[in-house]
């Protein structure tokens, strides 16, 4: 049996069963414009289990998307080991997917082929199999109608679609997702947070999202992860106990309102401790 770190604050409580992720004792650092020295990350050691969905939460500035950049090997740690699949992260891993807050489309290529371009961008020939991968995804994102079409012909929400779908044309096991949903109207966000909840079961991989919003973190998270102001660290980390699948009626469960409360209460706490 794999090793079981009880203590919350250290991300590992319930981090029982073979890990995907394993940060122990990371940190990082940045050298601003005017040469101060900003602390990104201090000590942080979390592990996170093959096919869960965790999200981070905290406030801007506290490391969120420094993490996800470890994990994804685009930076490397000054301090600390990040695992992956229990080996040592030293670049940028193949199985690893990532959607940026913004889908940074190319604006002269068509859907389809803003979908195919890193297998192009990378030297590979594009094959059959690639460009029938990249309909099927088109088609579960729902934007099969769309493919011919250019990015300043869709709106935004269906821009990040293109986005996900992208990420998940090399079929990767980690999905690490930056605030996807943030420039979006609250009824996109909502609509594309089932659908990437679908996605997510339906490919059995292991996500990490981060969002400012407390009722997208409860509807879609197995453990929440609440960081502390910078330098940041775990503070807490939530549990969400909701069945699966979330649907709209999770969203008016008891439960899940408890949750929020907690949450929002925990968030405000922390800043004003800090």
């Amino acid at each position: 049996m794999l090793p079981r770190f009880p203590d919350a604050t250290t991300g590992d409580a319930f981090a029982d069963g073979p890990l995907a992720i394993e940060f122990r004792d990371v940190g990082h650092r940045f050298k601003a414009s005017d040469g101060s020295v900003i602390h990104a990350l201090k000590s942080i050691s979390f592990s996170i289990r093959r096919n869960e969905f965790v999200v981070v939460v905290g406030p801007s500035g506290c490391g969120k998307s420094t993490l996800l950049r470890l994990i994804s090997g685009l930076i490397l740690p000054q301090a600390g080991t990040v695992r992956v699949f229990g080996d040592p992260v030293s670049g940028p891993r193949s199985d690893v997917g990532f959607v940026f807050q913004k889908p940074t489309l190319l604006p002269w290529l068509n859907v389809l082929s803003n979908l195919t371009f890193p297998i192009t961008h990378q030297g590979r020939r594009l094959r059959p199999a690639d460009t029938a991968r990249a309909e099927e995804l088109l088609e579960l994102v729902g934007l099969k109608d769309f493919r011919h079409k250019f990015p300043d012909e869709l709106s935004g929400g269906m821009q990040q679609r293109v986005g996900i779908a992208r990420s998940l044309l090399a079929d990767p096991e980690i999905l690490l997702l930056d605030e996807p949903f943030s420039a979006l109207d609250a009824l996109t966000r909502d609509e594309l947070s089932f659908e990437l909840m679908r996605l997510w079961s339906a490919r059995q991989s292991t996500a990490v999202f981060i969002t400012h919003s407390i009722t997208e973190a409860v509807l879609m998270a197995d453990r929440i992860f609440v960081l502390a102001p910078r330098p940041g660290r775990i503070r807490e980390v939530v549990a969400v106990e909701l069945s699966r699948p979330r649907t709209l009626a999770t969203m008016r469960e008891a439960l899940f309102h408890e949750l929020s409360d907690n949450l929002r209460e925990e968030m405000l706490s922390s800043h004003e401790h800090n």
